[in-house]
């Protein structure tokens, strides 16, 4: 790792960023947060105002009217809002490059100083004043204002988050203490939450007069499908460290401290939340810090206290390209490296970074891959992917690497772990077949829970047993063949069966129902290395589950397992369920009279099709065993039909014959029924 990143950092930004004119004497650069655009202004916008963002980029003009505080778009891009004074807002109609008239909103509380102002909604704007705050609509059509609803509020700044909807106000400060007042928005409608108070410093009170929290060292985002808020603690003493607190909202809309994000570090800090990851860039370091909290911690007092899931690391280098000074096709563009961390950066939720000298915006994103490799407890690394989105094959993969590591002692917790996202996976679509729904908190309609990936039984068969059984048998195969020199190989067949039969205790502990290839994976690869007492083992005490397809398969190696017969039927009888399978391996095997004694015993004797017992009574070859059968259907027709001949239908005429050919004249059953 050097100055210019780690290229096995966990973190890197965009390949593409969006680049705008940097901040110079001549332009002023805005973020909106509300659509996630860089705007440009030069000039006070005389010379133009340039805006970039994904999927849009556009310029236009405007008067310079004085000094711009602030300017936004509403999200459908209508109007344009602008801020030159510190208590009103001008409202300019927008239509593709156009600027037209408008209207100017002044702050409805008398002296009143505008901290600023946020479109939570096309046709709705909120003014946060040192007073409060003052809900409007805006009319499109002719640009008017109406004023909706007013809070009396004092604060001294506020933190908006248009995933959450949720604006947030300071309004009050203690030594110790600040007091945080949430707001949530809807169309036309705001909504007062419950306020709640943020301890400001990680030190003790004696030492926090000095120590005061500020609006970048709050953040509001959604983790794991729940709204909560990030609040730096600043230390109060340079031998405390830093920490971040997440509070959470609860099932009333109420935020309480839920989990402590322990830093180890002072100095300055930025937070990101991506993919449900808390991400917390230590400028000083130039490195950043990864929390996930749902791998749980040290709890006291009902709050959780977390650890970072691995070391330390610094983004991956990043490289801006460069125009030739003499434009040529065939000239490499220059690669000039970024400074991370640089005094210059500011990020904004949920993934954005925007160094204002360079004129960059990115988006940070996750590298799932490099974060496997540098952690050590794979079963937390599991954990942790499972909630990850696109994280599969990695999942995959880190399963696979476990078994031909020998990591053995942490497969069993991986399996539990896979197979326990299974369960819950397959009880959320129980539950929507059967037209239920889990429903969510009211409070937290907007913030849409954060979906996983989910490793079905498929899944690890064709991703990571059946390519380890072919290795295996491969090794063992080139290992008969070379003699003694040849190295064995680093898979046995031995050893995957024991991981198969691990997976299939994991899926039973969470009343997964196993499918039939893992079995035939189990039995095969036993059958083939010859380990019959194992496999008897396993069918004995039942680790290989009932199934007609087990039994069928128990059947098949019949030639080299004969033990597989008996197992086979006792398995079809435990189902109760395979009468029919069971007559047909009898049948098979030229056991005709125990079938005919099972299939009366079962209450199929008035059923079953006689032509089928006569085909097997004349290949066997008994004169006894066809003579016994013969009239056992001839006295079921008498008693069916009150004649012993059977019916056209039936197809039995050869079988006829060949009575009369071995016994003469066919006796009139009939007279016996009688």
């Amino acid at each position: 790792m050097d100055e210019l990143g780690d290229r096995n950092g966990y973190l890197e930004l965009s390949n593409h960023p969006i680049r705008f004119e940097p901040v110079s004497k001549v332009t002023n650069v805005f973020f909106d947060d509300t659509s996630k655009e860089v705007l440009s202004v030069r000039a006070g916008g005389t010379l133009g105002v340039v805006v970039r963002g994904i999927g849009r980029d556009h310029t236009f003009r405007m008067e310079d009217r004085g000094t711009i505080s602030s300017l936004k778009f509403s999200p459908d891009h209508t109007v344009l809002a602008v801020q030159r004074n510190k208590n009103s807002v001008e409202l300019l109609s927008y239509n593709d490059g156009e600027i037209g008239s408008g209207c100017v909103q002044e702050c409805r509380a008398k002296g009143a100083n505008l901290l600023g102002f946020i479109w939570t909604n096309n046709d709705d704007l909120v003014l946060v004043t040192n007073s409060g705050v003052e809900f409007y609509q805006v009319a499109k059509d002719r640009v008017a204002v109406r004023h909706i609803r007013s809070y009396n509020i004092p604060c001294s700044w506020f933190v908006w988050s248009t995933e959450c909807c949720l604006l947030l106000l300071c309004i009050g400060a203690a030594p110790t203490t600040s007091t945080l007042q949430p707001f949530t928005f809807k169309p036309g409608q705001s909504n007062k939450l419950a306020k709640f108070e943020v301890e400001v410093s990680s030190g003790s009170s004696t030492h926090s007069q000095g120590v005061t929290l500020g609006e970048r060292d709050v953040c509001v985002g959604v983790i794991y499908g729940a709204v909560s808020i990030c609040v730096l603690r600043h230390p109060s003493t340079p031998t405390i460290a830093a920490h971040l607190d997440v509070y959470s909202q609860n099932k009333d809309g109420v935020f309480r401290r839920s989990h402590i994000c322990r830093l180890e570090l002072t100095g300055r800090f930025a937070v990101n939340i991506v993919d449900s990851l808390i991400i917390v860039h230590h400028q000083a370091s130039k490195t950043s810090l990864l929390f996930d909290i749902q791998l749980g911690g040290e709890v006291s007092g009902g709050v959780t206290s977390v650890y970072p899931i691995t070391v330390p690391r610094s983004v991956q280098p990043f490289s801006l390209e460069e125009p030739s000074a003499v434009p040529s096709t065939t000239a490499q563009p220059i690669l000039v490296p970024c400074e991370l961390y640089a005094p210059t950066w500011v990020v904004f939720q949920p993934d954005i970074v925007i160094d204002a000298r360079l004129g960059c915006m990115w988006h940070l994103q996750l590298r799932l891959d490099c974060l496997a490799k540098v952690m050590e407890d794979k079963s937390q690394l599991v954990d942790s992917l499972l909630r990850r989105q696109q994280a599969k094959p990695l999942v995959l993969s880190v399963v696979r690497e476990a078994v031909e590591t020998g990591q053995l002692g942490a497969l069993a917790q991986i399996f539990d772990k896979i197979n326990a996202a299974y369960r819950q996976h397959l009880n959320s679509i129980l539950q929507s077949q059967m037209g239920e729904s889990v429903s969510a908190p009211a409070s937290s309609a907007t913030a849409p829970e954060i979906k996983g990936v989910v490793i079905e039984q498929a899944d690890i068969y064709s991703s990571v047993l059946a390519p380890l059984m072919e290795e295996a048998e491969k090794g063992e195969t080139r290992l008969k063949e070379g003699g003694e020199g040849t190295s064995p190989p680093s898979v046995s067949s031995k050893l995957v069966v024991g991981v198969v039969i691990e997976y299939i205790r994991s899926l039973g502990a969470v009343g997964v129902t196993v499918q039939h290839f893992l079995y035939e994976l189990v039995i095969n690869a036993l059958v083939r290395s010859r380990q019959f007492y194992q496999l008897h083992q396993l069918l004995q005490y039942h680790v290989l589950a009932d199934s007609k397809p087990l039994a069928c398969l128990l059947l098949s190696l019949v030639s080299v397992y004969s033990a597989g017969k008996q197992l086979s039927l006792d398995m079809l009888c435990r189902l109760n369920t395979a009468h029919d399978e069971i007559i047909e391996v009898l049948l098979s095997q030229h056991q005709v009279i125990p079938a005919l004694r099972y299939a009366r015993s079962v209450g199929l004797a008035e059923t079953v099709s006689a032509r089928k017992f006569l085909e097997a009574a004349m290949i066997c070859g008994d004169s006894d065993v066809f003579y016994s059968t013969f009239t056992f259907f001839g006295l079921r027709n008498a008693k069916l039909r009150g004649s012993s001949a059977f019916a056209k239908g039936e197809h039995c005429d050869m079988y006829v014959d060949h009575f009369k050919k071995l016994f003469g004249e066919i006796p009139d059953y009939t007279i016996q029924q009688t």
